[in-house]
């Protein structure tokens, strides 16, 4: 169990620092909240054994949502970076780990109402009937479900709620089920939740760079992929300006990154791939394909508009990201044996694949 203290600050009249609709508060201990904002002081927290050797940023945002929703890691990064947060007293890094007996210091937070996310209020009727339909496998460890693409993994400061909150209210197992991993909101495909602290530490453990989860993909891009190029390794940088959206770029200083790329089908307009992720960079195949000169079609962030609507004239929209997390292959947390899972591509992918004439290999069963 973790222990919280709460502890009132002196008043100041030092100003409030905004992060989007996440405020770092000022001390205060006069003034009433107002009701449109809840107000949490100072907080204490000190850790139990069953979190030790958590990362303080995976702690933060597990401890912030279970007082007020799940927050965007983009605000745990500036608490952690301007040393609003502090561990014993002293700053510490996102990757820290953290030791049992730990104190943790978390500042005070405002937070408006209209932003408190994954509240049964906030999860239509419509998508918790649709649930069950989600899952490809569960047992009384995981729950590995085939995300739709545009569904975000977990709720932000601009989204209502997202994979695990939907999961959660549905399984009704509440803060115990968990995120193993992400994959990006507009990617679709297989994501796995841990129904225990033990599932958890393990499948982490597997999904770091050095772990032995396989995750493979099904994208389709540009153009020919040519054949020889079945090995991408461009290092990858992330980049975030001050109040932007962070963009992932091939840069020489960057972590080390290696896509391998299999051709399923292909013609002279697109191409079928499969992807094999060896490291699990942000964005890696996106940034990848691209790089090389395949964009993903219906890539916002680092395709062509102009090259989807060329591709794909028939379609009054501009199409999903068809990038698609299609098969996972890990041991089983508690029976450690392999397990492989896998995810039929999305509905609108199939009459793209027609209209594309990307005709599938005998024997390939998507």
């Amino acid at each position: 169990m973790i222990v919280t203290q709460f502890k009132r600050m002196k008043a100041s009249r030092a100003p409030t620092r905004t992060h989007g609709k996440y405020v770092i508060m000022p001390p205060m201990n006069t003034h009433k909240p107002q009701d449109h904002t809840l107000v949490h002081a100072v907080r204490r927290v000190i850790v139990d054994a069953h979190y030790a050797g958590q990362r303080v940023d995976n702690f933060l945002l597990r401890e912030l949502g279970a007082t007020h929703g799940e927050v965007p890691r983009s605000f745990i990064y500036r608490i952690l970076r301007t040393g609003e947060v502090r561990v014993n007293s002293g700053r510490v890094k996102p990757t820290t780990r953290l030791v049992a007996g730990d104190e943790i210091r978390i500042p005070p937070i405002k937070l408006q109402v209209a932003s408190v996310h994954g509240s049964p209020d906030a999860i239509s009727p419509a998508w918790l009937a649709r649930a069950p339909d989600l899952i490809v496998y569960e047992d009384d460890s995981i729950l590995a479900v085939n995300k739709p693409a545009g569904l975000a993994v977990h709720g932000g400061s601009s989204i209502p709620f997202g994979l695990i909150e939907l999961m959660r209210q549905y399984t009704e197992l509440g803060e115990r089920l968990e995120l193993a991993h992400r994959i990006d909101r507009d990617t679709s495909g297989l994501v796995v939740l841990a129904k225990t602290r033990a599932a958890l530490q393990s499948l982490q453990m597997q999904f770091r760079p050095e772990g032995h989860a396989t995750k493979t993909y099904l994208a389709i891009v540009h153009g020919h992929w040519p054949k020889h190029l079945s090995r991408v390794d461009d290092p990858l940088q992330k980049w975030q300006g001050e109040g932007e959206a962070h963009r992932v770029e091939v840069d020489p200083n960057g972590k080390i990154a290696i896509t391998h790329f299999a051709i399923l089908a292909a013609n002279q307009h697109a191409s079928l791939l499969q992807a094999r992720l060896e490291t699990g960079r942000t964005h890696q195949i996106r940034v990848h394909a691209a790089h090389v000169g395949y964009p993903i079609v219906g890539d916002e962030k680092y395709g062509q508009r102009e090259l989807d609507k060329r591709l794909l004239p028939q379609t009054a929209r501009r199409p999903p990201l068809l990038l698609h997390a299609y098969r996972l292959a890990i041991m089983h947390p508690q029976t450690n044996e392999p397990l492989s899972l896998s995810a039929p591509i999305p509905t609108p992918w199939r009459p793209i694949t027609q209209l594309l004439n990307l005709t599938l290999p005998n024997g390939t069963n998507l």
